[in-house]
């Protein structure tokens, strides 16, 4: 998994990136919309945004009658160039992450891989290659890395809860059940996570002062928590 280090430049790339959008007067979801007509279900960019190098992809889309403005569903494709949904990232009426959640194969129309093989592929979920909108793709970068722990327990706990369904249900298959959509869920906090983060640097600082000031990760923390708030 991650180090701290890796986590703290992460939540600092991710306020930066959503700070770049709303000092422009944009967030994710306009950024994405690209000034067209919001269409229910229609996928924004229309082709998905793919990076050539990681082969992670992504596309926003919305229902309408939901407490959310929409989720990012996003995927990685394998040898095969076939897709696996790896996890959505829902956004609040402000257009800020504000939950992570899996679904059934059937949402997606996908390939399904086991949790363990996807929590090994999670380094590779960054655009910085991919064409579309970079501050959306630096968002989304971040994200993966920040809360990167959280989601392979969201995984996990899609796979537990497939497991469960399926021995419900034998011998039906549990990824083709529609009374089953959304597998697992967790709620992202920025303003938390920037607060935890900034409580392990003090602890950090106490301990080993001359690492702290030698990475710098102290002020750059402390910045993204001024930014955020």
């Amino acid at each position: 998994m991650e180090s701290f280090e890796e986590q703290a430049q992460a939540a600092v790339e991710l306020v930066s990136a959503l700070a770049e959008m709303e000092n422009a007067g944009r967030n994710i979801v306009t950024t994405l919309l690209g000034g067209a007509d919001f269409l229910a279900l229609e996928h924004y960019p229309p082709d998905d945004v793919r990076d050539p190098e990681t082969n992670a992809q992504y596309y926003f889309h919305a229902h309408r009658g939901t407490v959310e403005s929409g989720h990012i569903h996003c995927f990685l494709r394998d040898a095969e160039n076939r897709l696996t949904h790896v996890a959505a990232i829902g956004l609040d009426q402000t257009g800020r992450p504000a939950r992570m959640f899996t679904t059934n194969l059937w949402v997606t129309a996908d390939v399904f891989t086991p949790a363990e093989v996807l929590i090994e592929q999670l380094p590779h979920m960054n655009w910085s290659a991919a064409p579309g909108p970079k501050p959306v793709n630096r968002a989304l970068g971040a994200l993966f890395v920040l809360y990167r722990r959280e989601i392979a327990g969201l995984l996990r706990r899609r796979d537990a809860r497939l497991a469960r369904h399926a021995a419900a249900i034998a011998p039906a298959d549990p990824l083709e059940d529609e009374r089953l959509e959304v597998l697992s869920t967790a709620r992202i906090n920025l303003p938390a996570t920037l607060a935890r983060l900034r409580a392990r640097l003090a602890r950090t600082d106490e301990e080993h002062p001359r690492q702290l000031a030698d990475n710098g990760a102290a002020g750059r923390i402390a910045r993204s928590e001024r930014a955020d708030g």
